[in-house]
């Protein structure tokens, strides 16, 4: 069974908008090189500053951030010296240098270097770990501003494949001319992949359109499920792609963390192989879902829970029947608990599992539809509390989802052994909604 890694301590557990076409531009009169232009990367580039992952995280109460910077395709080996000019073309800002992938390493919390960059010639000492070139350009509310670097020298082309512009010969030439790079970048709309050229190699036939139009559709469809409808400013969908690393160490199979999700080297297949990611992809759509958790309502017992509401509902766009909870006999582990003495149910004692669990928060959306989380996540998003304790979570997903059903779910959370100190006084809040009391038994819902 994998292992998935989250920290629970004074750490932060929570987590421009600008297109993606417009943040990289092609410098019209490029040095010359011996490398086709066709596969070379742009020596010059121009940036936009975006907004940070900070703030997307907080306008939309996640816990994690996104990938708040740009992929440069340029590659620099440990201890080179990097050379590079900066001219800003708007604003007085400078943007950052990043040196190195997140978790693109031996230990899972890798983090690149980063690198304040000045106006006019920089030169940079790279140190020991050197690795692929990124631009964080960041504000937390209305950039404007906008810069162009030009790399001069200490730099190495590496492969780098664009959604619906390069050719699968290109790719492949690529591939073979980059051949000293050990890292290769696969850009999409809504993602981008950082993974090893041998990697990249052995899947070198692999329609790379497809695969990134999968993984977009799935970032989409948990954007979707999350409530980010556009439907006003506070809704629209992250502005930020989401990386998806490739880890070189053994200790984690997948995980998700700020500014990306990752994938050791047995993992990584899930999120390369199209068919794997589509039909198989249990493992990607669960750490893309973390991702999408909300920290108002992922009290400690759920944070391994909820984020299966966001896998449901990536099975279910890929059209896999039955769902994994019937494929695998959880309705019949979850009737059990249901049947025991409510004086021994705990919703969130240590001997409730997971699937378990889960069986609550999937028993509403059967019973309101897809369109029930929706309008919890919108519903907390637009009135975001002041979080203070796990109580505090559980009391906040109970209310919103009477609010987000209308009904009152008294019952059906007592059934469920939901017990916490203050949950009486939540019971309380609840009945004084005056909402009516479902028609039917939730707790015998099953798909």
């Amino acid at each position: 069974m994998k292992k998935i890694i989250f920290l629970f301590s004074s750490l932060s557990i929570l987590f421009s908008s600008c297109s993606k076409d417009d943040a990289i531009t092609i410098d019209p009169n490029p040095p010359v090189t011996s490398i086709p232009t066709e596969i070379a990367v742009d020596s010059t580039q121009t940036f936009n500053k975006i907004l940070s992952g900070q703030s997307e995280a907080n306008r939309l109460g996640l816990r994690f951030k996104f990938s708040d910077f740009e992929p440069t395709g340029i590659y620099v080996k440990p201890n080179a010296t990097l050379k590079l000019n900066v001219t800003l073309l708007k604003g007085n800002a400078i943007p950052e240098l990043l040196v190195g992938t997140y978790s693109r390493g031996d230990h899972w919390n890798r983090e690149p270097i980063e690198h304040q960059l000045q106006e006019g010639t920089n030169t940079l000492n790279i140190g020991n770990e050197g690795g692929m070139i990124y631009v964080r350009y960041i504000k937390d509310n209305t950039p404007t501003a906008q810069a162009k670097i030009k790399f001069v020298s200490g730099w190495k082309h590496a492969p780098v494949f664009k959604l619906n512009a390069t050719t699968s010969t290109n790719w492949k030439k690529m591939l073979s001319t980059f051949d000293k790079v050990p890292s290769v970048t696969i850009i999409g709309d809504k993602s981008m992949l950082v993974i090893s050229r041998d990697k990249a190699v052995s899947y070198k036939e692999e329609n790379l359109n497809n695969l990134l139009n999968s993984i977009d559709n799935i970032i989409e469809i948990q954007n979707n499920i999350s409530g980010m409808d556009a439907s006003n400013n506070i809704h629209n969908p992250m502005s930020h792609r989401l990386l998806l690393s490739e880890y070189t160490g053994d200790a984690y199979y997948m995980f998700a963390y700020n500014y990306r999700t990752a994938y050791n080297n047995s993992g990584v297949q899930y999120i390369i192989d199209e068919q794997k990611f589509k039909n198989e992809g249990w493992g990607p759509w669960h750490e893309l879902g973390h991702m999408h958790q909300m920290d108002a309502w992922t009290w400690s017992e759920i944070v391994e829970t909820t984020v299966n509401i966001y896998s449901l509902a990536s099975e279910k766009a890929m059209g896999i029947t039955p769902s994994r909870m019937r494929r695998e006999n959880k309705w019949s582990e979850i009737e059990t608990y249901l049947a025991l003495d409510e004086t021994n149910k705990d919703f969130n004692a240590n001997s409730t599992n997971v699937w378990t669990r889960l069986g609550m928060f999937y028993q509403l959306q059967l019973a309101y539809g897809d369109d029930f989380y929706k309008k919890l996540h919108k519903t907390i998003r637009e009135n975001y509390p002041n979080i203070g304790s796990d109580e505090d979570r559980m009391r906040i997903f109970m209310i919103n989802a009477c609010k987000a059903s209308n009904k009152d779910l008294t019952t059906f959370f007592k059934k469920w052994g939901l017990k916490f100190s203050t949950v009486g006084s939540v019971y309380n809040e609840i009945a004084a909604f005056q909402f009516a009391i479902p028609s039917t038994d939730l707790t015998l819902l099953q798909d």
